[in-house]
């Protein structure tokens, strides 16, 4: 398994992921070893010296190089011989939206493709990733170890999406036999859409492409002792007040609100999720004076003034905001009410948020031109509708930002958002 094989330094991410397995038996007895995806995610960022995205809601785990995104899984094979079907996106919110009722096998196919690769294309741009050279990066576990695989990280072939049977072999029409699935391939990789789950599945085959020799994992039955010793853990010593002796103080953890999460839709409406048409992101659609492209904000809502009225510097009052194609912009709260997130110059912000949702600049461009302001229909086909901006630790009005999940923004509010979750 030479290093040159792979782009990390491949003897150190042996050598921890053969310690980390060692401690399998405190979790699972099964014959394979265990090994937590977060931690996979880890060592990879570790052993590549990659920028690590595995907490934030996007595509890619990791970024290589400035600009190749990395997707890390882990999971099980019992043959590294044949491909093992994993899942790489989950459509939970949009189906809760309404976006796959009343879709025959085909149509599911086609759907789940088209949001998978809104989604793909759109984080690639909010984070300037080179999708022609992206890649996936799998452990595979199996017997007596673990091999290392990767593969190209592409979008699925709308255009040649053809029907397969559950063993992948291409057939003439979608089967309408197994109602909870559908097959299908685009002539590179098989999929499976499992209907109940709203989840996509890609199988990946793990006799081509790169993969390492076998890396043996040894896992230790007498761990618990194991530990003991490493740690060499003994009691520690009471300590008696004595008489008169003042008591230690005692400390009140406060919880610190370190970011929030900010809509790109009017709340005005309630549970009625709608893009004005004239403010927020459609500023630019105003009238009353030429406007220019871009000349947009991200809507403040006084529901986050009153749960943080502290979070953001004074109105007007400029702070810097890096975003995450690591460039950094002038930012600024206000309009009336502090209702305003905005950039200066104006256009610096939008513009970079109008290639996470159209994809392409130029398309926003051509929006611009033949008035044609942004729906939420436009969000929810890239899976976003919210921002998460966070204060940068240590550093005097310094901020960062990056896109959120479908109905992050009511999470946020409700006391229910997980930074760290995601939907692959």
């Amino acid at each position: 398994m030479p290093a040159k094989e792979f782009d990390f330094d491949v003897g150190k991410y042996a050598n921890l992921l053969k310690a980390v397995a060692s401690m399998s038996r405190l979790y699972s007895d099964n014959d394979k070893a265990f090994i937590h995806s977060r931690f996979v995610e880890k060592l990879y960022v570790e052993c590549a010296k990659a920028r690590d995205l595995s907490r934030s809601d996007m595509s890619f785990d990791a970024i290589i190089h400035n600009n190749i995104g990395v997707g890390v899984k882990t999971f099980l094979a019992d043959n590294v011989n044949i491909g093992k079907s994993e899942k790489v996106a989950e459509f939970t919110k949009n189906a809760s939206l309404g976006d796959f009722i009343g879709l025959n096998h085909s149509e599911y196919a086609m759907k789940a493709s088209e949001l998978r690769n809104n989604r793909i294309i759109s984080d690639a741009n909010e984070y300037s990733i080179d999708l022609r050279n992206s890649i996936y990066h799998c452990l595979v576990r199996t017997d007596g170890g673990a091999i290392i695989h990767e593969e190209p990280y592409k979008l699925v072939n709308i255009q040649n999406i053809k029907p397969t049977d559950k063993f992948g072999n291409e057939i003439d029409n979608f089967s309408e036999v197994d109602k909870g699935h559908s097959y299908f391939t685009d002539g590179i990789s098989k999929y499976r859409y499992d209907v109940a789950k709203n989840v996509l599945y890609k199988k990946f085959e793990l006799n081509q492409y790169k993969n390492s020799e076998l890396i043996a994992l040894e896992m230790y039955d007498d761990i618990f002792q194991k530990i003991l010793n490493w740690t060499k853990l003994a009691p520690k010593k009471q300590h008696v007040i004595q008489a008169n002796e003042p008591e230690p103080p005692s400390f009140t953890h406060h919880i610190k609100v370190d970011f929030v999460v900010l809509p790109l839709y009017s709340t005005r409406s309630g549970d009625n999720r709608e893009v004005q048409e004239k403010s927020g992101i459609n500023q630019w659609n105003a009238g009353g004076r030429e406007r220019k492209f871009g000349e947009s904000y991200i809507p403040i809502p006084k529901a986050i003034h009153k749960a943080n009225p502290n979070f953001f510097p004074p109105k007007d009052v400029k702070f810097s905001l890096t975003l995450p194609n690591g460039k950094v912009i002038s930012a600024k709260v206000c309009q009336e009410n502090n209702k305003a997130l905005m950039s200066d110059p104006n256009t610096d912000l939008c513009e970079w948020l109008y290639t996470i949702v159209d994809k392409d600049l130029d398309i926003a461009r051509k929006r611009f031109s033949q008035q044609r302001p942004y729906q939420y229909d436009d969000l929810r086909k890239v899976g976003k509708d919210s921002v998460k901006v966070m204060k940068v630790e240590g550093k005097y009005n310094c901020y960062k930002l990056e896109s959120s999940n479908l109905g992050a923004y009511e999470e946020f509010i409700n006391g229910t958002f997980d930074s760290e979750s995601d939907e692959e």
